[in-house]
């Protein structure tokens, strides 16, 4: 999923420093009447939909996860597999089918159009959400992230629904009101993986019916206020009738409400947590980080800390990519100059002041995955007599006759726009091309990028589940048409490769994780020889959290479960 923002060891550093609406009065309020009860987050990004099938990213991602849960959960300690809306399932001898078993007595959220109504979850709900995934309408772009190639019929009902015909999803088998079953086409264990991400939350047929991707009904932890929350001030209280128990039989979430602001950037956040309004933020400024260490140096043992310092490798990573369908970058011999004559390590050293796993010299998928040898792949360092030669092959010597470069970076972060300035140094500097830059919300960027406007964008990508798949989706060709119209996500810039396509399905539809790795590497190597995109580093983010905060787990997905957390009052 796209970031809005932007194997080392972890370093923890522990620093001083509405319609619905209901239940209990006191539940949702804007305010800290009870101080233990209330978490609250900034972000920077505005959202555009919360709605699963629209999410497209980590900010929407995080909100959603609250209010709407799926079968399956991520248990954000190690990122194992665990139950959510399914109690279990069994996979088949010959691991094509699962059955999965829903929990009974889940209950969706009595809130919005289904104010007053108590509706429990039966298997009727999940054939619905499943048939909806595989529509084919403006507002679902998660159809080819979940279902297509993966369950058996889905591209043939989603074809049907383009022509307004109604057929049977014919891999989805309801057994009885709490059992069904899902045909598969390739590995169960990808597919239970992706069902852990918010894209895949199960929806309630009548709610949906009522408001469509307007729709905020869930049978997750917290309800969304709708009368409380903004496009910048999103409120969310506990749903009291949630099915989740801890061990002594208590329920949960813990906590009351979850405010999460969307503020300007994120020095704001970092203000406002050293405030103490916040109690979570998810990035550091990286020209900030140093200057809090060593402020806080003596602090870092204090007992107890007033909140903790945690950075981790994450599975992020950070490139532009190209607009490839135009001149000049419809030239490959363009885009490899482009790609040699970026000095990714002083990027890191002199912009990024060290935040980074590393130089994405390999490629694009980042190196946290184990079994994944990203070491094999040629990528691009600076060699900038490659990158001359290359631009001089393709029509452009010294940089003569080049054309004027616009970049689109999004807002929030003013890290974006001392990348982008660095970058425009070094381009103009090593290849004499002369590069403007834009800074824009990231709903305005995205578009201008789905709609093929201007040369060059700012992009970074988490991964939606604990693959390389995730991230090679990004660059998969299938679903992209000659229709402008038409948005191939996740491929933004509708990139077309027949040979990376062959291998990335290979890839996707092997029988086991390494066999998998040995067709997506030829499918990334094929990525990076053809060169769409200029991978540029690794994440390693830095965050801050408020030690009052109990039982919250960091971890490389940007997964943040709040239903298991406790919370201290503040000292003030």
């Amino acid at each position: 999923m796209r970031i809005p923002l932007l194997l080392a060891f972890p370093m923890v550093l522990s620093v001083l420093f509405s319609s619905c609406k209901g239940g209990d009065s006191d539940k949702g309020k804007d305010s800290s009447d009870n101080d233990s009860k209330v978490i609250r987050i900034a972000e920077v990004t505005i959202p555009t939909s919360i709605f699963p099938h629209k999410l497209t990213n980590a900010v929407e991602g995080l909100i959603a996860s609250q209010i709407y849960e799926g079968l399956v959960k991520i248990n954000p300690k190690d990122l194992s597999l665990m139950p959510g809306l399914a109690e279990k399932w069994e996979i088949s001898a010959d691991g094509k089918t699962i059955t999965f078993h829903l929990r009974k007595g889940v209950q969706f959220q009595s809130c919005g159009p289904l104010q007053g109504k108590s509706e429990g979850l039966t298997s009727q709900d999940v054939k619905f959400t499943f048939e909806l995934l595989c529509t084919d309408k403006p507002g679902n772009v998660h159809f080819h992230t979940v279902c297509k190639d993966r369950i058996v019929g889905a591209n043939e009902f989603y074809q049907a629904s383009a022509k307004n015909q109604k057929i049977e999803l014919k891999g989805f088998k309801v057994i009885d009101e709490y059992t069904f079953s899902i045909e598969l086409l390739n590995s169960p264990n990808i597919f239970l993986e992706i069902l852990a991400n918010p894209v895949a939350s199960i929806l309630n047929k009548n709610a949906y019916d009522s408001q469509k991707e307007n729709c905020n009904v869930g049978a997750g932890p917290f309800i969304l206020d709708e009368k409380a929350t903004t496009k910048t001030h999103y409120v969310l209280y506990k749903n009291v009738n949630y099915y989740g128990k801890d061990r002594d039989g208590k329920s949960t979430p813990y906590i009351d409400t979850l405010i999460i602001d969307i503020v300007p950037s994120s020095e704001e956040a970092l203000k406002g947590f050293q405030e103490g309004r916040y109690d979570f933020i998810p990035t550091v400024p990286s020209n900030q980080l140093k200057q809090i260490v060593e402020d806080n140096i003596k602090s870092f043992k204090g007992n107890p800390p007033r909140f903790i310092l945690d950075q981790r490798p994450e599975m992020i990573s950070s490139y532009y990519v190209f607009n490839i369908h135009e001149k000049p970058f419809d030239n490959v011999k363009v885009r490899q100059a482009f790609n040699y004559a970026i000095d990714r390590n002083r990027i890191i050293e002199r912009v990024l002041f060290g935040q980074a796993y590393g130089p994405a010299i390999y490629g694009l998928v980042p190196p946290t995955f184990s079994f994944y040898k990203t070491n094999q792949l040629k990528g691009y360092d600076l060699d900038i007599a490659k990158a001359k030669n290359l631009l001089k092959e393709a029509g452009y010597p010294e940089g003569k006759g080049f054309p004027e470069v616009q970049l689109y970076v999004n807002s929030g972060n003013t890290r974006n726009n001392t990348v982008a300035a660095e970058i425009q140094k070094q381009l103009k500097s090593n290849l004499n091309v002369n590069v403007t830059f834009e800074s824009l919300p990231n709903g305005e960027k995205f578009l201008l990028q789905i709609k093929g406007k201007g040369n060059m964008y700012r992009d970074g990508w988490v991964a939606d589940y604990p693959s390389p798949e995730s991230f090679l989706s990004i660059f998969y060709g299938e679903p992209v048409t000659s229709d402008t119209s038409h948005m191939a996500y996740p491929n933004t810039i509708k990139y077309k490769n027949n040979e990376f396509d062959k291998y990335y399905k290979l890839g996707r539809d092997a029988v086991n994780r390494d066999s998998a790795s040995v067709y997506f590497l030829k499918a990334e190597q094929i990525l990076l020889n053809d060169a769409p995109l200029i991978p540029l580093w690794y994440e390693s983010n830095c965050r801050l959290i408020a030690s009052r905060m109990k039982n919250f787990y960091s971890n490389p997905l940007r997964y943040f479960d709040f239903s298991q957390v406790t919370v201290e009052s503040r000292k003030h």
